[in-house]
């Protein structure tokens, strides 16, 4: 709780308990920011904050009508101002604990998740990312990969009081456009790679390399920006616009960096490479999957160089570090053939991911991949999707990804019609879909199931729906088929 005055320059002298930017949720004694967002304005719903109880509306437009006993504060930006009041509401938690904060296309989850698991067996850490935040036992649902700034702030301010010492918050290009973590004091900020995604949103990549570009401003000359060498573009963007105040580090395979991987192999269930750190020499192998998943290695590497851990330290991290659940997850199934979970949403990832199965199955095995069907508001990502299947899978079983609002039939049809070079067939329940390809699976193949990852929801039009999960399903049936139980349990 704090006083109204604590919070704006006003003669009122009032309390406040909460603070909302969803008249939804508005309580007593509250202050509303009227947010223009994405779908909706929130002037329109000040009339109903001010029924539920909110004493303060923060509006940058004129409102059509105002009540007595209520305190109307007009601004130039109310993002602006609800970055700022938050940071007072909540007593500055950013500047109470590490924070490292983690932008890219993609490696976002899996960077922020293996710092913090890291980081965990020396000092209390924290995460907010992909759909929760997490410390302790705790874990707290929330709607955005990086959340809006109260939720943001609010829950910053609990793991302070849990005595968290760190946290790594994944930072998405939306969250950095609408300025979601402004009033966040970042001690690190990471950068793992771009892609022509989100172009929906940002319009161009110049756009969405300047939305990236704002997390590595924010960081202050006594931190650390940490970037990918071998981003060649996104690092040439930078040198040319931003204006950087920070220490740089930098990691890389391909080219010079201050921590790099050399002589990478790729396995089916680890990668191995030769780690060179400051003129010496490791060789190391972790349980991650991928080419891909050794840039993200040498990411969290980097930051415990930023943090000033020694050498030999940083090194022995490394047996700390563990498959990510959803990301390049092999299943432990004890089967003759191999099973794979990812969260693949975007193209590039399909590439990767299949060109890794390629790279470690036997001449003779099968690529069987399980994809769910963008859906038809997504045709380009999906002629994309196809003709990368096209060129690397044995048999795909096409499926839902999420319960839309398209015919989902018609959606699978569309993609068949794309598959010209490898056997395809349509299985439009996704729990059926894991079970088939499991059961048609032979020695040494290896079966893909992508799109869902670690999620145990299915989306649709009236919100989040459950679902068991890829990793539940794809076990349970290798334990019917293989292990005597009942199919209909499926």
């Amino acid at each position: 709780m704090k006083r109204v005055n604590e919070l704006f320059d006003v003669k009122e002298d009032f309390k406040i308990i909460s603070l909302h930017s969803d008249s939804r949720y508005v309580g007593k004694d509250s202050v509303f920011f009227c947010i223009e967002g994405l779908t909706t304005d929130g002037h329109r719903y000040a009339d109903d904050a001010v029924f539920q109880g909110a004493k303060v509306i923060v509006h940058s437009k004129p409102l059509k009508r105002k009540y007595p006993g209520v305190l109307y504060i007009q601004v130039k930006d109310v993002l602006d101002e609800l970055n700022r009041v938050a940071n007072i509401f909540y007593d500055y938690p950013s500047y109470k604990m590490t924070v490292i904060g983690i932008t890219g296309t993609s490696g976002k989850t899996v960077v922020a998740l293996t710092i913090r698991d890291v980081l965990n067996h020396y000092l209390k850490m924290g995460y907010i990312g992909t759909n929760d935040a997490q410390y302790g036992s705790t874990v707290i649902q929330s709607s955005y990969t990086t959340p809006e700034t109260i939720f943001l702030h609010r829950t910053l301010n609990e793991m302070v009081k849990s005595d968290v010492k760190g946290v790594t918050i994944e930072v998405s290009s939306h969250g950095l456009a609408l300025k979601r973590v402004d009033s966040i004091d970042f001690d690190i900020a990471v950068f793992t790679n771009i892609h022509e995604e989100h172009l929906d949103f940002h319009g161009t990549m110049e756009n969405l390399m300047r939305a990236k570009m704002k997390l590595f401003e924010l960081v202050n000359e006594k931190g650390f920006v940490i970037l990918n060498a071998d981003e060649v573009r996104f690092n040439h963007f930078l040198a040319q616009n931003a204006k950087i105040k920070a220490h740089r580090l930098t990691y890389g395979i391909d080219h010079k960096a201050d921590i790099m991987a050399k002589n990478v192999r790729v396995f089916i269930d680890h990668t191995e490479f030769d780690l060179f750190i400051k003129d010496e020499v490791y060789h190391v192998n972790v349980p991650l999957l991928g080419r891909f998943n050794v840039s993200n290695t040498l990411a969290t590497l980097t930051v415990l160089m930023a943090l000033e851990m020694p050498i030999e330290q940083i090194v022995s991290a490394i047996d700390y570090i563990s498959p990510v659940d959803g990301r390049m997850e092999l299943l432990e199934t004890h089967t003759p053939f191999h099973v794979i979970v990812d969260f693949c949403q975007y193209v590039h990832a399909y590439g990767q991911v299949f060109r890794f199965a390629k790279s470690v199955i036997k001449p003779n095995s099968r690529i069987i991949a399980i994809i769910g069907v963008p859906s038809k508001k997504e045709i380009n990502k999906r002629n994309r999707i196809a003709k990368i299947a096209n060129k690397y899978c044995d048999q795909v079983i096409l499926t839902q990804e999420d319960d839309r609002d398209d015919n989902m039939l018609d959606s699978c049809e569309a993609m068949q019609d794309l598959l010209k070079e490898t056997v395809s067939v349509i299985v439009t329940d996704r729990r059926v879909a894991i079970y088939q390809a499991i059961e048609m699976a032979c020695n040494e193949d290896l079966i893909l199931i992508l799109g869902k990852g670690h999620e145990q929801f299915m989306k649709s039009s009236v919100g989040n729906q459950p679902y068991p999960g890829d990793k539940y399903i794809a076990l349970k049936a290798v334990e019917e088929i293989f292990g005597g139980g009942k199919e209909d349990e499926i």
